[in-house]
């Protein structure tokens, strides 16, 4: 009986040795809360023709309540999301294959707009390094924290 128990245990540490354990999501608290703060551009994409990539900010504030501040935007609180429900995610997505299992950051330019109608998408993905943010058609740009 013993030794059936000893077998039982080392098949089931084996199996779970060699399954694949999925990938948890960074949930949109602790994904806003890595965010917050004050951010400045280190590396900004150029197109072909030597011009800056226009959607992206020199600064970006992050702050508590889920606005954001970008200095192209001087002056304008703008509500933002990371925690897409699935048919947003299905619909951005749909919209780009680049956005295919990213982290996305959605802004609203205008309050009243719906999110799915947004133009304002980004893959982004935070480090100890810093945060990078990519949108569609360009090289990401990296950010760095301000403090």
């Amino acid at each position: 009986m013993l030794r059936n128990t000893f077998v039982a245990l080392l098949f089931a540490a084996i199996v779970l040795a060699f399954s694949p354990v999925p990938q948890a999501k960074a949930n949109d608290s602790d994904a806003s809360a890595q965010l917050l703060g004050s951010w400045k551009i280190t590396y900004r994409p150029i197109s072909e023709s030597k011009k800056p990539c226009p959607f992206l900010p020199e600064t970006i504030d992050f702050q508590k309540g889920k606005n954001l501040i970008m200095s192209n935007l001087p002056g304008q609180q703008l509500p933002y999301k990371t925690d897409l429900t699935p048919a947003e995610r299905t619909a951005f997505e749909a919209r780009s294959p680049f956005y295919k299992g990213k982290n996305l950051l959605i802004i609203k330019p205008v309050p009243q707009m719906d999110w799915l109608s947004t133009p304002m998408v980004y893959a982004y993905k935070i480090s100890k390094e810093g945060l990078v943010l990519g949108t569609d058609g360009w090289d990401p740009a990296t950010f760095k924290r301000l403090k």
